[in-house]
């Protein structure tokens, strides 16, 4: 499956409101790299193509991804480096 990421002491508000302000910078807080950076693209593609409504489309998903991954997370569980709390972004982010 990969590496697994490991934080008890995760602040799921925190992962969901960088996520928000700062164009996925939850990922990387949070250890999920590559997924902050295809994430990244992902926005800004959204934005160019719908001048702007899509970023905001698009922040609203990661945003409660981010929170999702977050509580499992402070919970003590593990998760993978590409692991989704929304199923479907198993068809965009794969392990």
């Amino acid at each position: 499956m990969g590496e697994m990421i490991h934080k008890p002491d995760a602040n799921p508000i925190l992962f969901a409101v960088l996520n928000l302000f700062f164009c996925s910078v939850g990922y990387f807080v949070m250890g999920q790299t590559k997924k902050g950076i295809m994430s990244l693209v992902i926005g800004f593609v959204a934005s160019l193509c719908t001048l702007g409504l899509g970023f905001w489309v698009w922040a609203g998903i990661v945003v409660y991804d981010a929170y999702l991954l977050g509580q499992k997370l402070q919970q003590g569980e593990s998760i993978g480096m590409n692991e989704n709390g929304l199923s479907f972004l198993d068809a965009i982010f794969k392990d």
